[in-house]
């Protein structure tokens, strides 16, 4: 499909049943420009439910940190798994990171972007973790948890269930990562608005 019928089978789709809803399949196939172009024709006015996959994310997230999913979506009154069209981009990019955590008001974000690395400490440790990763040797989980933050935009809750690591685990290496000045921690989403898309 072209991208301006995408765009209209949107539109379609959202007046028929008050959001978009994405075969997997559609998912799959389109490009980023393609999400790019129909997030900026209708992020005023439309609202998509989440893929499949990140849904299924999002029911261990229940189960793995009920605070945080009860956080997201805990409102009685909205459907869950419904946002704001503005975020397929971050769907269909690579790597993908999944709906980005940053938002959340009653409990401690842990999202990130490379800009979180600090300028001296950050640098280097980075190099040395990208060092050791060439070299072929292990990588302690604080090293591969600033890998990951350094290839964008990335939540410690999307990386334990991807990669299979423990959540008191990644949030124990956010602390080592922050106490030696090699990572900023911004734990309030009010913190963090300037670093998300």
């Amino acid at each position: 499909m072209e991208t301006a019928e995408l765009i209209e089978w949107c539109r379609q789709e959202a007046a028929r049943r008050g959001w978009v809803e994405y075969p997997e399949e559609l998912l799959q196939r389109l490009q980023p420009e393609q999400a790019e172009a129909i997030a900026a024709a209708l992020r005023r006015t439309t609202l998509m439910r989440l893929p499949e996959a990140e849904i299924r994310f999002f029911e261990w997230l229940r189960q793995a940190d009920p605070p945080v999913w009860q956080d997201l979506w805990g409102d009685p009154d909205a459907e869950p798994y419904i946002v704001g069209i503005s975020f397929l981009p971050q769907l269909v990019r690579e790597p993908q990171r999944g709906f980005p955590i940053c938002d959340l008001q009653t409990v401690d974000n842990y999202y990130f972007t490379p800009a979180h690395i600090t300028p001296v400490e950050g640098r280097l440790f980075l190099e040395m973790a990208q060092e050791a990763l060439l070299k072929g040797e292990p990588l302690t989980l604080a090293q591969r948890l600033l890998l990951e933050i350094s290839l964008g935009a990335v939540d410690i809750w999307h990386l334990a269930y991807h990669r299979g690591w423990s959540l008191e685990e990644l949030k124990a290496a956010v602390a080592e990562l922050a106490e030696a000045k090699v990572l900023i921690h911004l734990r309030r989403a009010e913190e963090l608005a300037d670093y998300v898309e």
